[in-house]
Parts: structure tokens; sequence; C-alpha cells
């Protein structure tokens, strides 16, 4: 049977040799017997007994509390110090080594066996707690990195999902300049048939395809870097965020015959000049500016305005007449940027809005994939430390987004 070792640092031979006959008695082992603290550190260090029992005041140029810490530092040995007086002082300094035990001499054999006992045991029960708390460390470490994992497929499931919408976004922005293209197609045979076509004619014509085109290629730039993740945190204007999805799905949303509004409810507030034919969504200025993932952030407005879009379509499909519309307010609310979402609907039954944000959870039958609005509200309130939260309103639903404002 193994029997536990101990080390005995004690300057004062007679003591010591009686401390390692009683341990002979109590059924432990002596490892060494050293008198100074250097031979402590040492023995410590090249024999990793179980247990020490270090006397403070040493001869030499360190005492039996400097080995202590220095044994500390280097081992994780239970250590129990012995000494014949005490103070303050003295008690201070030893409490940064840690002990295990304090015993004043002369001490009685049995409460020497108590002290190492009682450390030997109190030391292998923090090794197992440290040893568990490593492992639960690494528990949580590896499920950590599994939900990350997850995250990030359903973050690419959800931009799956959209990225239907998107195209046809992107078939309604190109049908209008594609028919004009065509339109000076057959214009210019026609000039050419009747001899109106000169250089003039041509420069003109070249132009204006030209510029049909690049509003194409734009559209295509559009659409990349929407689905291109953002790799880190960086600064970005909400207004010109939101505008940009909005610009990308106006057309679809008008088809639906749904108006989308963007305002800018904050008093600083000043309209900027628009040229842009979607007068509804010019922004203002000053801009309202966060910190976080600008392309995530607008794939969430994107999720929004869909589902705005598809709890309006089943009044179209029931007749009623009224139009359609979807509104997103800015402002700003004791250091926060505050985007509110409404739309005419009709509102969230009450039984579904506790599970509205749970993933694969949707109301639209096979149509849905019931990731959007989870993956929405991972991305503002675990990746950019906002909330997302949704309510009814006087006509329909509200979703509401805050983010903290980076000023």
């Amino acid at each position: 049977m193994y029997k536990k070792t101990v080390l005995i640092v004690e300057d004062e031979f007679i003591i010591a040799n009686m401390i390692k006959m009683a341990l002979k008695e109590m059924g432990f082992s002596t490892a060494a017997i050293v008198s100074t603290a250097s031979q402590a550190v040492e023995h410590a260090k090249a024999d990793k007994p179980d247990i020490i029992l270090m006397d403070i005041s040493l001869a030499g140029p360190i005492d039996g509390i400097e080995a202590a810490r220095q044994i500390h530092d280097c081992c994780d040995i239970p250590l129990i110090f012995l000494t014949s007086h005490v103070d303050d002082a003295l008690i201070e300094r030893a409490k940064l080594t840690e002990p295990f035990g304090y015993l004043l001499k002369p001490f009685q054999e049995k409460d020497l066996q108590t002290h190492i006992e009682m450390a030997l045991y109190r030391h292998e029960t923090q090794t197992k707690l440290r040893e568990l708390n490593r492992t639960l460390e690494n528990r949580v470490k590896e499920e950590l990195e599994v939900s990350r994992q997850k995250d990030l497929l359903l973050i690419q499931q959800s931009k799956m999902a959209t990225m239907g919408e998107m195209l046809g976004a992107i078939a309604h922005q190109w049908r209008q300049p594609l028919n004009a293209v065509a339109l000076y197609v057959q214009d210019a045979r026609d000039a050419y048939e009747s001899g109106e076509l000169d250089a003039a004619y041509m420069a003109d014509m070249v132009t204006s395809v030209l510029e049909q085109v690049n509003f194409m290629s734009n559209t295509i730039n559009d659409f990349m870097n929407f689905f291109k993740p953002s790799k880190k945190r960086s600064p970005f204007n909400v207004n010109t965020a939101i505008k940009e999805v909005i610009s990308l799905v106006y057309d679809l949303f008008k088809k639906a015959d749904i108006t989308i509004t963007l305002t800018c409810a904050y008093p600083e507030a000043v309209p900027k000049p628009c040229n842009d034919q979607i007068d509804q969504i010019c922004v203002c200025e000053p801009e309202l500016e966060v910190n976080g993932y600008k392309n995530e952030f607008k794939q969430v407005i994107l999720n929004i305005l869909c589902n705005a879009r598809d709890a309006i379509a089943p009044n179209k499909e029931k007749g009623i007449k009224s139009e359609g519309k979807v509104a997103v307010v800015l402002s700003r609310i004791v250091g926060k940027v505050k985007i509110e979402i409404t739309d005419n609907g009709g509102g969230i039954p009450a039984e579904l809005m506790g599970r509205l944000f749970q993933p694969y959870f949707t109301t639209k039958g096979a149509d849905g994939t019931g990731i959007g609005l989870h993956m929405s509200k991972i991305i503002i309130e675990n990746n950019m430390s906002g909330k997302l939260y949704a309510a009814n309103g006087e006509k329909g639903s509200i979703f509401t987004i805050e983010l903290d404002e980076n000023v």
C-alpha cells in the first residue's frame, strides 16, 4: 500500500527526528529531513512529496515563509507551517503562501496527525475541484463552439432563404432598363432605315444605353455586397443602410401595391437634397451611426420588411382595397438608436407572439423557413448587443430595434 510522503523542514535535529518517528507511527513515510530553506525548495522540486512540514524560523538567507512562497510558485504541494512564536506580521506574510495549516510548538502528535490528514484531504478536494472546473470549462468551450457553428449555419440558411427575395428584386430592377435597351435597339434600326442614323444619334444612343447598363451593374454589385458577410464590427450609418435595403425591394413592394416610407424622427434631422426617384426614402442629416455588422443588419431589415409584405398580402387576396403601408421610423433615445418598422397587415395573433423568434417557427406553412426572425434576433442581440422585439399596433405589427449609438 502506498504511504503518503512527508518532507520535514526543521533545523532542530531532535525535533525533526521526533516528528519522523511520529509520522512513522501514523503510517506516513518521510521523504527527507532538511534544515535550510534552500534545501527545502530543492527537495520539493525533485522529490514531489505529498505534504511539507515547514519550520518558519530557519537559519540562512531566507526563512521558511520565503521557501514556502517559492515552492508554492512551482509546485502544487500542501504545506503546514511549524513555529514556536507568532505575531500579526508573520501571519500576514504566511497567508500569501496559502498554507494548509499552522502548528505552534510544542504540539501533540494527535494535533500533528489531524493537521496532516486535514491538509491532505483539503488538497485532494481542491485538486478534484480544479480538474472538474477544467473539464467544465472545456465542455463550455466545446458547447459554445457547437452553438457558434449552429448559428453560422442558421445565418447561411437565412441568407439562402432571402436570396429568392433578392433575385426577385433584381428581376424587377432589371426589367425597366432591359426594356429601355430593347427600345433603343429597335429605334436604331428604324433610324438606320430612314437615314437618320448619324454620329449625333449614335452618341446619344450609346450614352443612354450605357446609363441603363451601369444601373444594372450597380444592382448586381448591391446584391453581391448584401450577401458578403461583415468580418468585424465597424461604425456605419443606419439611415443609409436602411435606404439601400429599401431600394433593392422597392419595385417588388410597389408591384404588390405596398408603399414604404423612411422617416427621421429625431429633432436635428434635416432632409438631404434628394434626386432619387424613390422620394419616400431620402435620408436625413446628420445620420445616426452605430457600431456593428452592416450587411448582417441589412439582412435583419430585409427580413422584417418581407414579413410585413407577407402580412399585408392576405388582405389583398381577400379583396381588401386599402393600400398596404410599411413605415420605417428612426429616432434616438438616451444614447440609443431606435428603429421602428410598422405595417398595416393586421398584427400578430396573441397566441403566437411568444413563439415569434423561436427557430423554425413559421406561420407561412411550406413557404416559410422559420429562421428569418430567429437569426435577426441573434444578429441584433448577440452580435450587436442590441434589442429586437415585436408588438401589435393600431393596424398591424411593430418591430423595434434598439442599438447603442456610436458617438
